[in-house]
């Protein structure tokens, strides 16, 4: 039997177990997205988008997908990537935004790893003693060195790359990038004063890129980076995940820069999974969390007022491995709320785990971490496929609506 067909018997059979342990899913806890208010009609401006891609072959989808340590590990949201860019675009895509989370001294996504040089201090949105500034992915380095270097190296040489665009502190003129080996084969698009810079290479690149970060002057200051988008212009899907070990909602309220940067990367969805700290405390302030969460989304949307917007709900998890969080149905019910007051869309994991002590059966699977908050390799992605089979019949019901 090979590792996906396993997945997906690992699956079925948690839903066998979950119905046998007398859980009540109902209906509308399936694995679908539910669509208050006025989410629907958004949505279907990405599932044209969607039609667009399938039918035609025709533009590029940018989809960002925002969370906590569940999405930084990026299994989950991996899978998803994956999912979507086979099943949509055809294999078609790029890989889009990225950190070097190993120069923060954190845990990398799997599916490409970095090399540097230099000294790099960092900054992330859960340091509630750090003053930084912060972009989309809520993660930051920076150095004073005159010189240094990034080397990432991707996994899956399927997303190549003839375009970047680097994301950096607006008053960093006086650094400037090289690629070495690539001498006379890429232009700079961007001045740097703008908070990017963007370089056009002449050729696909697969696997890796060599960035040199070099001062031009004397000057002691500090170069900020806080990601690197990884674009090839082709039709297809980009999925880019910005997730951070601990985040509540209210980390990414921190991010001064978000809506800038959003505004450079023009989503076309936004995927939301976060709440899981919010609602780990004893004491969870469901008015200070609703508050928090709107804010966010009003972030989100403040140059596309109809942006479609997915907000996934925490699936079953249990507080210091064995007491059962009565938080997170309270958080469930409150996520709805704010679908419904804000035009999100909504996908309830916590329901379609099972509710809760579901986490209990996921553990007996061998599908979670002994912490019983994380899910190993093979729980998050059959979370991711269960996500992406409802976007995809989602999609699917949209076309049978406009036939």
């Amino acid at each position: 039997m090979n590792l996906k067909a396993w997945f997906l018997l690992s699956g079925i059979f948690i839903f066998l177990s979950v119905k046998l342990a007398g859980q009540d899913i109902q209906q509308d806890n399936a694995n679908v997205i539910q669509f208050p208010g006025k989410s629907s009609a958004q949505f279907d401006r990405l599932f044209t988008s969607f039609n667009k891609l399938v039918l035609h072959g025709e533009g590029t989808i940018n989809i960002l997908h925002i969370g906590d340590s569940h999405i930084q590990a990026d299994f989950f949201s991996g899978e998803v990537r994956k999912r979507l860019m086979n099943d949509i675009a055809t294999g078609c895509g790029a890989r889009g935004l990225v950190f070097p989370y190993r120069m923060a001294r954190t845990n990398n996504p799997v599916d490409y790893f970095v090399k540097f040089t230099g000294t790099w201090e960092s900054c992330r949105n859960v340091e509630y003693n750090k003053e930084c500034s912060l972009g989309v992915l809520g993660i930051m380095v920076k150095t004073k060195d005159s010189l240094s270097e990034i080397i990432f190296h991707f996994r899956d040489p399927a997303t190549d790359f003839n375009f970047i665009r680097i994301y950096h502190n607006e008053d960093a003129h006086n650094f400037g990038f090289e690629f070495p080996g690539l001498e006379g084969r890429y232009s700079i698009q961007q001045t740097p004063a703008s908070g990017f810079t963007e370089i056009v290479f002449n050729e696909f690149m697969k696997d890796s890129l060599r960035m040199r970060i070099v001062r031009k002057d004397s000057l002691k200051s500090f170069f900020s980076l806080y990601g690197v988008d990884f674009e090839n212009k082709d039709a297809g899907i980009t999925y880019s995940a910005a997730g951070v070990n601990g985040a509540e909602v209210i980390s990414f309220l921190r991010c001064d820069l978000l809506t800038k940067q959003l505004a450079q990367a023009k989503p076309g969805l936004v995927i939301v999974s976060l709440g899981t700290n919010d609602a780990y405390p004893v004491k969870f302030d469901k008015d200070q969390f609703k508050e928090n969460y709107k804010a966010l989304i009003r972030n989100l949307r403040k140059d596309d007022p109809v942006l479609p917007v997915l907000l996934t709900i925490p699936g079953d998890s249990f507080r210091k491995r064995r007491y059962v969080n009565k938080n997170l149905p309270v958080l469930r019910d409150v996520i709805f709320e704010i679908a419904r007051e804000t035009d999100c869309a909504v996908w309830d994991f916590y329901s379609i785990m099972g509710g809760a002590k579901s986490i209990q059966l996921w553990y007996k699977k061998g599908l979670v971490s002994k912490d019983k908050l994380h899910f190993d390799k093979a729980g998050y992605i059959i979370q991711g496929d269960l996500l992406s089979d409802a976007l995809i019949d989602a999609y699917s019901a949209f076309i049978d609506r406009v036939k």
